[in-house]
C-alpha cells in the first residue's frame, strides 16, 4: 500500500467537495464525496489514474441514480405548514388604506399586518385574507362570508 500524487490529488478533491457541499443547503456534491472518497482508498492500492477516475465516476454515478430518489421523497414531505396558514379565509380589518400599488396595513386577531390586496381598501374597510406572504396579508375585498378574526 503507497499513496501517491494521484493519492494527494484524491484527498483534495474529497476535501473541496466537502467543502462545497458544507456551503450548500442542498445536496450538491455529497455524491462526489462518496467516489472521491472510494477513489482515494482504490489508490492507495491500484496505481493506474484511469482506473481511479472510473472508480470515482462509476461509485459517484451509483450514489446519484441510488440516492437520488430517496432524497426527493424526503424533500417533497420536508414543506413545514406554518401557524399563519390557519389566518386565510379569516377577516381583517384594514387599519392604513390599501392601494394595489402601494401596500397599507391590516389588524387580525388583534395583530397588525403589512397587507396588499389587487383592489383598493379604504381604512376601516373589512378584508378577507387569501394568502399569508412572508409577513404580509394577501386580502381580497370581505364578502360576508369569511371568518371574522377582526
Amino acid at each position: 500500500m503507497s499513496f501517491t500524487i494521484a493519492s494527494i490529488v484524491w484527498l483534495v478533491l474529497l476535501i473541496v467537495f466537502i467543502a462545497v457541499e458544507a456551503a450548500t443547503t442542498t445536496l450538491v456534491s455529497i455524491w462526489f464525496c462518496a467516489g472521491a472518497a472510494v477513489a482515494l482508498l482504490f489508490s492507495a492500492f491500484v496505481p493506474n489514474a484511469v482506473a481511479q477516475t472510473a472508480v470515482f465516476l462509476v461509485v459517484s454515478l451509483l450514489c446519484l441514480v441510488l440516492m437520488r430518489p430517496l432524497v426527493r421523497k424526503k424533500d417533497a414531505k420536508a414543506a413545514v405548514p406554518t401557524n399563519a396558514d390557519r389566518n386565510v379565509g379569516q377577516t381583517a380589518e384594514v387599519i392604513a388604506a390599501v392601494e394595489p400599488a402601494r401596500p397599507g396595513r391590516a389588524r387580525l386577531s388583534g395583530v397588525d399586518w403589512a397587507a396588499r390586496c389587487d383592489v383598493p381598501l379604504a381604512e376601516g374597510q373589512l378584508a378577507e385574507v387569501v394568502a399569508v406572504v412572508g409577513t404580509t396579508l394577501v386580502l381580497r375585498p370581505s364578502d360576508g362570508s369569511s371568518t371574522r378574526a377582526v
